[in-house]
């Protein structure tokens, strides 16, 4: 599930790249918000196994998980993308596995070896390098960048609140409430703009459905599912092979080539993701021991 999820990322950035020529970043946010509530209330509709009683000290951070994972980081994220480029926007997102290790050592008391502290640094240089020698055609503004690093904040901390919840509730449970009480608030901020989507093409409808069905919803629940036996640092790591992949679709897709430097920072994220996501020498299973000593 988690590989498929990062593959379904990768695309994601240059779907959304091409839905915001014609809709809006708030629009965007709003349906694609919209569509992955739809698909997470089905789920737990047809099949009610999913459903468990929540507990009340869980309800909390049961609904800022949904709230801040979809209207949150979508509003951020979209309104920052659309004022950068797709390899600035995927790269700055790349920072997520330091930021989620900060959380995770923080709140959850998860300790990290020392190669894997070693990997989020070749990450992190990788991505600097990336940041600063990344062509394409759209020009990059502070502010896009402040926004999209935002989005990467509330989007860490979303990770570590899942990963304390992870192992209790059903992954499409779990994301359920949160998510439609942030429908109801996109809907309520995209109102002013919602005759954007009148004027939305077949093939516009058709990727902010995926966006939002798929994209969202099922990265959610994917997520949560590995989180119930991973760290969130190692899932967050995994998660960030989003970066060079997704540079690699928006070459393809956008034309915008990334420069040789570019490429080499690329190559630095991987072998950080690779190192940050090694076993420590307790063996495969010491993230199945962390997953149950931080719940």
């Amino acid at each position: 599930m988690l590989a498929t999820a990062i593959t379904v990322g990768s695309l994601s950035f240059t779907l959304i790249k091409i839905v915001l020529r014609d809709l809006s970043p708030i629009s965007l946010a709003a349906g694609r918000v919209v569509f992955s509530a739809a698909a997470f209330a089905s789920v737990v509709v047809l099949q009610p196994h999913r459903r468990t009683p929540i507990r009340r000290g869980d309800r909390l951070r049961v609904v800022l998980c949904g709230l801040g994972g979809s209207a949150g980081f979508h509003l951020l994220f979209n309104w920052g993308q659309s004022r950068v480029s797709v390899a600035v926007s995927a790269v700055v997102l790349g920072t997520m596995p330091a930021v989620v290790a900060a959380g995770e050592m923080l709140f959850l008391r998860h300790r990290l070896a020392a190669v894997q502290f070693a990997g989020l640094a070749l990450s992190l240089i990788g991505i600097a390098v990336i940041s600063l020698t990344s062509g394409g055609g759209t020009t990059s503004s502070t502010i896009g960048i402040v926004a999209v690093a935002a989005a990467t904040v509330v989007w860490s901390a979303v990770t570590v609140a899942t990963r304390s919840l992870a192992d209790r509730y059903d992954p499409w449970w779990l994301n359920t409430p949160g998510t439609l009480l942030g429908a109801v608030v996109m809907i309520v901020i995209a109102a002013p703009s919602a005759h954007e989507f009148g004027h939305l093409s077949p093939r516009s409808w058709i990727f902010l459905i995926w966006l939002g069905v798929v994209s969202s919803a099922f990265i959610y629940a994917a997520l949560a599912k590995a989180m119930a036996v991973l760290s969130a640092t190692t899932t967050a790591s995994l998660s960030t092979l989003v970066t060079p992949v997704g540079i690699g679709v928006a070459w393809v897709a956008l034309g915008e080539r990334p420069s040789l430097f570019a490429a080499i920072g690329a190559v630095t994220v991987l072998a950080g993701v690779t190192l940050v996501s090694r076993p420590r020498s307790s063996g495969a299973a010491t993230d199945r021991v962390d997953a149950m000593s931080a719940a």
